[in-house]
């Protein structure tokens, strides 16, 4: 009799567990992004039945710690928001799955533009993908170019077309004619829209030669012409030509301080990133100028390379958030499934329009909605040539021994000296055997 009443129970508990809905996938994702991820997971539970195990947890400094701790401790989500910063150093890591294989037969794989995809890979394998990305550029302000007889537009060619701005903009007042980042105060700004966008464009690109890590030996660059080069740049504005002072890298709040010089006409060429046609006016200000009026006061051109020989024509580099699968949910193709129900076209393409942001796919660029926007339609050509930094393992530490190099060219050192200093501070870092020199 206690026999039979145990399995009655028994059968009772199985009917229970598979009444209720499975839990097949899980994501931890950024909650600045729920308008992204949310309709998405409806999207895949409303189309598969099954319950997504979402973790939504607030942004900041704090989400990439948890992620990080996660990760480390074998309890990270099968699907997670990563920023695309880190995604080369986790895939290092053996933390997340390469996703080339894995997303072959979707037939939206193939919008993805190259160059964002080149951003979220490691070692020639795409780990993630990216919702949006960010561009740089060279902004302009009008009323100054106006003064010293500039085109408008202005499309300079190469580096010396922007030093002979320069020297015009001098000659009618303006001091500060060229914010180039540099120096530690700025942080990853110097590295990002300052040195890598000169080093991008300074040689040759065969190979990594404009870059700081050789991809295929794996080695950090310790001395190379791309840097010489780069340096050269830089002290040319600062120190040889002078067509800007050293003390606007040194500004109480620099990220502050020089937006509003800019507008002010005291700095007449100021190199930033797609961001600033909102921050200059205050990031996220509801109250900001129309785009007619912004595009009256201020202009944009493409970096251009450095005119030598062989050079690019133009460069970028990019960021930008992106999701990715760990390494445990390469065999589940629920997590590929939810993958693909949050980039899905149509999720993707309207969370892109909603929020402005600059997108990573060739059909939404292409899309009568996106190009309502008429400067991310303007700005979206500059993606497709774009890459990503060098953020495997030690970057960070090789991002600030950057600013340090160009530090020192503010201080009046030789391009030899700072060199020799950033080559011996690599060795000692990472090992002789880690580092090259490029002749």
């Amino acid at each position: 009799m206690l026999k039979r009443h145990l399995l009655a129970a028994a059968a009772a508990t199985t009917l229970l567990v598979s009444a209720l809905p499975a839990q097949a996938v899980s994501i931890a994702y950024n909650a600045n992004f729920e308008a992204l991820i949310a309709p998405g997971i409806a999207a895949y539970e409303a189309a598969t039945g099954q319950k997504v195990d979402a973790i939504k947890l607030p942004g900041g400094d704090d989400y990439s710690t948890r992620i990080q701790t996660d990760l480390s401790a074998g309890t990270a989500a099968d699907v997670i928001m990563l920023d695309s910063y880190i995604v080369a150093e986790y895939a290092g890591s053996n933390y997340l799955a390469p996703l080339d294989d894995l997303l072959k037969d979707w037939d939206q794989f193939k919008d993805f533009m190259k160059g964002p995809l080149d951003v979220v890979s490691y070692n020639g394998k795409v780990y993630a993908l990216p919702n949006g990305t960010d561009v740089r550029m060279l902004y302009y302000n009008k009323a100054d170019f106006t003064k010293a007889g500039l085109p408008i537009p202005w499309a300079p060619k190469t580096w010396a077309d922007v030093i002979d701005a320069g020297k015009a903009l001098n000659k009618v007042g303006v001091a500060n004619a060229f914010l180039l980042e540099a120096g530690t105060k700025w942080g990853e700004g110097t590295t990002m829209q300052g040195f890598y966008m000169t080093l991008l464009g300074a040689d040759t690109p065969d190979g990594d030669r404009n870059r700081l890590r050789d991809r295929a030996s794996g080695k950090w660059i310790g001395d190379s012409p791309a840097i010489r080069n780069t340096l050269k740049f830089y002290q040319d504005v600062y120190v040889n030509d002078k067509i800007s002072g050293t003390a606007i890298n040194y500004a109480a709040d620099v990220f502050n301080d020089t937006n509003n010089a800019f507008l002010a006409g005291d700095i007449g060429i100021y190199a930033t990133g797609n961001w600033a046609n909102d921050c200059l006016w205050g990031c996220g200000n509801a109250n900001q100028p129309s785009q007619e009026e912004k595009d009256k006061l201020v202009g944009f051109s493409p970096w251009p390379g450095s005119g030598l020989p062989g050079a690019k024509a133009t460069t970028n580099i990019s960021g930008g958030w992106t999701v990715a699968l760990t390494a445990k949910a390469a065999t589940n193709p629920d997590a590929i499934k939810l993958l693909e129900a949050i980039y899905d076209a149509k999720n993707l393409g309207k969370w892109t329009v909603d929020t402005k942001t600059l997108t990573v796919r060739q059909d939404i660029a292409d899309s009568d909605a996106y190009k309502s926007n008429p400067f991310l339609a303007q700005i979206t050509a500059m993606v497709a040539d774009t890459t990503g930094r060098d953020t495997v393992p030690g970057y960070a530490k090789v991002s600030a021994l950057v600013q340090d190099m160009t530090a020192g060219i503010l201080d009046g050192k030789s391009i030899d000296d700072v060199v020799k200093t950033y080559h011996d501070a690599l060795v000692d870092e990472f090992g002789a055997d880690a580092v090259v020199t490029l002749q």
